[in-house]
């Protein structure tokens, strides 16, 4: 037992939980990307015309992938259980976290390379752009879900925030979701800080939580 706690068992925890806990959210995340491609147009478009299934349609996968992260223990009896064991919940939080996200990036680079392929006027930045994109709301939801602990009240705020991107468009400023379009790649600085500080002040609640509880 004292050999166990010494070694933390990362790799070990991430397969569990992707078995288990983010399968279905990954494959929910390709069949969006695999839609975008056959119902929206992704060949020979221009940069800002290129931006627009990237920013508008790809970025929401960090929802789907994201929010869901605390899910599995606000179920008590999942909870109880995973408090029982030597590993900390918030590490379990932690990877879960950094798979989702990594999840994230791989599916939009593969979706930007998909673009270039099809003769798309497609350049790095997009894909980091889309990154943020995608890290802001899956964080906007994550935090939420965190606050809340429902993590389908978690879903509301990043599709509402989405909606009002859509009503009011540049007016958000350095938060406006498709600033590539209009070809301005600086806002994405801001969102991706943005979504970066919310997942922290998420994975911090929970612990903060934990210990109060």
């Amino acid at each position: 037992m004292n050999q166990s706690k010494e070694r933390f068992p990362a790799l070990e925890i991430a397969k569990i939980n992707l078995k288990h806990n983010s399968l279905l959210s990954i494959v929910v995340a390709g069949i969006l990307c695999l839609l975008v491609s056959l119902l929206i147009g992704t060949a020979n478009l221009d940069r800002n015309a290129a931006a627009m299934p990237l920013e508008m349609f790809v970025s929401l996968i960090g929802i789907v992938l994201l929010t869901p992260v605390f899910q599995p223990e606000q179920n008590e009896e999942i909870n109880d259980l995973v408090s029982s064991k030597y590993c900390s919940t918030e590490k379990v939080y932690l990877i879960r976290t950094v798979y989702s996200a990594v999840a994230a990036i791989l599916l939009i680079v593969a979706f930007t390379v998909y673009m270039k392929i099809r003769s798309c006027d497609m350049a790095p930045v997009m894909a980091l752009g889309t990154v943020a994109d995608a890290i802001f709301l899956g964080a906007m939801g994550m935090l939420t879900s965190a606050l809340t602990g429902n993590t389908v009240i978690g879903y509301m705020p990043p599709l509402l925030y989405y909606a009002l991107n859509i009503g009011i468009g540049p007016k958000l400023g350095s938060f406006y979701l498709f600033s590539m379009a209009i070809g301005n790649y600086k806002a994405k600085i801001w969102l991706f800080a943005a979504g970066v500080l919310m997942i922290a002040a998420s994975l911090l609640y929970q612990k903060l939580r934990k210990r109060i509880i």
